[in-house]
């Protein structure tokens, strides 16, 4: 499974409260599908499954408002750490 897919998986199976088609492109805070305590827990998910520390700088919608700008970030992060 890509790492797409793993974040893709944990928004539809613990973050989103009815049925939604989302891809990785899907806006899921402009569009209101997730709310402030969906990203707690999202965040403390990205940390857990990708070895990352998420600080509140990072916490902008460039970084986590779409899975492909989060797989992005991860990759900044990573980077940054190496």
């Amino acid at each position: 499974m890509s790492d797409a897919e793993t974040i893709l998986e944990f928004i539809r199976d613990d973050l989103l409260e009815e049925e939604v088609e989302i891809d990785a492109d899907t806006s899921l805070f402009r569009d209101q599908l997730l709310d402030s305590m969906n990203l707690t827990n999202l965040i403390m998910f990205l940390e857990e499954t990708f070895s990352i520390r998420i600080g509140a700088i990072d916490i902008a919608f460039e970084n986590l408002d779409t899975v492909n700008h989060m797989i992005a970030f991860i990759a900044k992060k990573r980077a940054a750490d190496a």
